[in-house]
């Protein structure tokens, strides 16, 4: 009876640790994943030299196999911070998806549905795995100062193996942040003087 309730402890402990290794492996490579979601290429400026309004709008992309929820994407400056809002307006795009299909080789995918429900969050964008969608900054908030940015920080929702789930903050790669430094604080230094917008002028 002792050598069967040892077993059973032995056996129980064995499965708790080969779930918490999977779990341990599968949310690493997850959040890995998400490093990335920032769309290099999916930048979107807009100026009226007319009426000096400005838009600036980033595709966050989901190119993990989980769904996720996008909490928070913050540009951190030198003073304060400047937070994007989801565009719910605009329909969610699957270019991650595309990207794969069009590839010589597509390997077979098991996504994981996970247990984030939507909510009325209008902070907040749920993406399924290999979609994406877009966020953008108020143009009184692009206008209000000239803008040097610092940092990126990008919030994200997932649910774990375990039935719960995990809010994470990853910062941007230096990649992006450069990228989002060459054309946000351009931007906002036409919009603060209220002078045109050089699509062409590149530092």
């Amino acid at each position: 009876m002792t050598e069967d309730f040892i077993t059973a402890i032995i056996t129980a402990s064995f499965i708790a640790g080969t779930a918490w290794v999977y779990s341990w492996v599968r949310n690493l490579f997850l959040e890995k994943s998400l490093k990335g979601a920032i769309n290099q290429g999916g930048v979107g400026i807009g100026f009226d030299h007319q009426t000096n309004k400005c838009s600036f709008t980033l595709q966050i992309q989901n190119n993990s196999n989980a769904t996720i929820r996008v909490r928070a994407i913050i540009f951190m400056a030198d003073i304060f911070h400047v937070e994007l809002h989801p565009s719910h307006d605009k329909p969610l795009f699957q270019t991650p998806l595309t990207n794969e299909v069009v590839q010589s080789v597509f390997k077979r995918k098991h996504l994981s549905k996970g247990s984030l429900e939507p909510d009325d969050n209008p902070h907040a964008m749920l993406l399924p795995p290999k979609t994406g969608g877009w966020w953008d900054v108020t143009p009184d908030t692009i206008g209000s100062r000239e803008w040097i940015i610092e940092d990126i920080y990008m919030v994200f929702e997932y649910a774990t193996v375990f039935g719960n789930s995990a809010l994470v903050r990853i910062k941007a790669p230096e990649s992006t942040l450069k990228m989002v430094k060459e054309n946000f604080e351009r931007l906002s230094v036409s919009a603060h003087r209220k002078i045109p917008f050089d699509f062409f002028s590149w530092h």
